[in-house]
C-alpha cells in the first residue's frame, strides 16, 4: 500500500498542516507511592455515568451459542456488593471499563523503544517550555502512571488517528520513504491515501505498522490519542432487591474476523476475576414498573433480544406477587433455529408462566424458514402493530443497530400503517411515528 501511495505522488508538492506545539512531559520517577491496583479510570467521570465505578466479580460466563455460520456468544453475569444508592430498570444499560490487548501494548511499548521499562511510573505534567495556549494533561490520564498501564487502560489505540497525529509523527520517523508516506497522509492532496489506508485501518497500531522507522514518544501519544472509552452492553437480568450479592447479567457476541477489545478480554475472563463497570443513564428505552400494565410488543435481533430479558424477569416477579400485567408479545430473529436461537428455554419458560403472551421467530438462513427477517413476522402480525401504535396503553420497543436494523423496523411500522383500513398518507404517519418516539410510545435501543 505505501509503495503505491508513494509512487502515485512522486515529485509532486504537498500542502501540509502546521506542526502541533507538543506540551506534554513525562518524568520518570522511583519515589512514588503504589499504583492503586483498580482500574486507572476508575475514578474518572463517565459518559453518561449514573453511578461511581464498581468492582464486581465474574459469577458465571457461559458460551451460550457457537457453531458454523453462527457468532459465538457469550452469556455474563457478575457480583457486586449492592451499596451503590442506585437501581437498575430492565431497559438499563452498563458502561464496562475496557483493557487494550497485550499484542497491541507490548508491540507499541516495543515500538517506542520501551519494552524493558514497560513498568516504570513516570509523572505526567505538562511541559514549561510549550508554546500551547492552555495546555492541561488529559482528565482521563493519570498524574502518575507506568507506561505499560497508560497505554493498557488510558489510550485508544484503536481510534482513527487524525491528520495532526500524523503530522506529529513525521519527525520521530528516520526512513525517508516512511516520512514521505505520512506528509502524504496527512496532506490536503492526500485525502484518499487517508480515506483508503487511516480511515479503513485498525488505529495508530496499524498506521505504525507501515511506517517501521517511526518510533514516536509517549508524550505525544498522550497528546493525540482520544480516551479509551468503556463499552456499553445491555443488562439481561432485573434488579430483585435484597439479593445478596446483587447481580447484573449481561450478553454479548464475539466476532472472529473483527474481535472487539472489550469482548476479548470478557470472554477470556475465568470465575472470580474482577470487571469494573458502572450504570448508565436510562434512556427512553425502559420499562419500569408504571409500565407493567401497557401491552408491549418487543421487537430484537440475535443479542437485541437480550434487554427483554429482563422486561420478562420483571413480569414474571410481578405476577408472582399477584400483580396484573399487560399484554407482551415478543419478536425475534437468529440465523437459525437450532443453533442461534437465544436463551430458547427462558424464553418458553415465560411463555409457559405468562409473563409472555406470544413468541413470533425468523430465521435468516433457516432454508425452510417461513419468515426470515423479524419485518416478515411484523407484517404478518400487522392488525397486532397497528393496535399497539393507536392504543394509548401500549408500547412498541425495538433493540438493534442503528445504521441498518431500527431505520427498516420503522419503515416497516410504516407500511403496516399505510396499508391499514382508513389509512393516514404516508407522510403524516411518518409525522405520526417521529412523534410517538418523542413522546416515548415507540421506544429504541440505539446500538451505534
Amino acid at each position: 500500500m505505501s509503495t503505491e501511495v508513494l509512487l502515485e505522488f512522486e515529485g509532486k508538492k504537498l500542502t501540509l498542516p502546521a506542526l502541533p506545539s507538543s506540551y506534554i512531559v513525562l518524568e520518570e520517577n522511583t519515589d512514588h507511592a503504589p499504583l492503586p491496583v483498580a482500574h486507572l479510570q476508575a475514578n474518572v467521570t463517565q459518559p453518561f455515568g449514573a453511578s461511581n465505578v464498581l468492582e464486581a466479580c465474574v459469577s458465571n460466563l457461559t458460551t451460550i451459542v457457537e457453531g458454523e455460520d453462527v457468532k459465538t456468544v457469550h452469556d455474563l453475569t457478575l457480583s457486586y456488593q449492592p451499596d451503590t444508592g442506585h437501581r437498575h430498570w430492565p431497559g438499563d444499560t452498563i458502561g464496562i471499563l475496557s483493557y487494550n490487548t497485550d499484542a497491541d501494548v507490548e508491540f507499541l511499548l516495543a515500538r517506542l523503544n520501551l519494552l524493558s521499562k514497560g513498568d516504570v511510573v513516570c509523572k505526567v505534567g505538562i511541559d514549561k517550555k510549550t508554546t500551547k495556549k492552555a495546555a492541561k494533561v488529559p482528565a482521563f490520564v493519570p498524574a502518575v502512571v507506568s507506561y505499560r498501564r497508560l497505554i493498557k487502560e488510558c489510550l485508544d489505540l484503536h481510534a482513527v488517528p487524525k491528520k495532526l497525529l500524523i503530522r506529529s509523527l513525521t519527525p520521530f520517523t528516520t526512513d525517508d520513504d516512511d516520512r514521505r508516506f505520512l506528509e502524504i497522509l496527512c496532506s490536503k492532496e492526500g485525502n484518499a491515501a487517508y480515506e483508503q489506508t487511516v480511515q479503513k485501518g485498525k488505529g495508530i497500531i496499524s498506521l505504525l505498522q507501515l511506517v517501521p522507522s517511526c518510533r514516536p514518544t509517549v508524550a505525544l501519544l498522550i497528546e493525540h490519542l482520544p480516551r479509551l472509552m468503556p463499552r456499553p452492553y445491555s443488562i439481561a437480568n432485573a434488579y430483585r432487591e435484597g439479593t445478596r450479592p446483587t447481580t447484573v447479567r449481561f450478553i454479548f457476541s464475539h466476532n472472529a474476523e473483527n474481535p472487539g477489545i472489550t469482548t476479548s478480554h470478557l470472554r477470556a475472563l475465568g470465575k472470580g476475576a474482577t470487571v469494573y463497570f458502572y450504570f448508565r443513564q436510562s434512556s427512553a428505552f425502559v420499562y419500569e414498573q408504571r409500565d407493567l400494565r401497557r401491552n408491549i410488543i418487543m421487537v430484537g435481533t440475535g443479542t437485541g433480544m437480550s434487554p427483554y430479558l429482563s422486561f420478562l424477569q420483571l413480569r414474571a416477579d410481578a405476577r408472582a406477587r399477584g400483580e396484573t400485567l399487560g399484554r407482551a408479545e415478543l419478536i425475534v430473529g437468529f440465523r437459525y433455529r437450532d443453533r442461534g436461537y437465544l436463551c430458547k428455554a427462558e424464553v418458553e419458560e415465560y411463555l409457559e408462566t405468562g409473563a409472555l403472551d406470544a413468541c413470533y421467530e425468523a430465521f435468516s438462513r433457516d432454508p425452510n424458514a417461513r419468515h426470515k427477517y423479524v419485518q416478515s413476522q411484523m407484517k404478518e402480525n400487522g392488525t397486532k402493530i397497528v393496535e399497539n401504535i393507536y392504543n394509548p396503553h401500549a408500547t412498541l420497543y425495538v433493540c438493534g443497530d442503528s445504521k441498518v436494523l431500527l431505520p427498516q423496523i420503522t419503515e416497516t411500522v410504516i407500511d403496516i400503517l399505510a396499508e391499514a383500513p382508513g389509512a393516514e398518507d404516508r407522510d403524516a404517519i411518518k409525522t405520526l411515528i417521529g412523534r410517538l418516539k418523542k413522546e416515548g410510545k415507540y421506544r429504541e435501543d440505539v446500538w451505534l
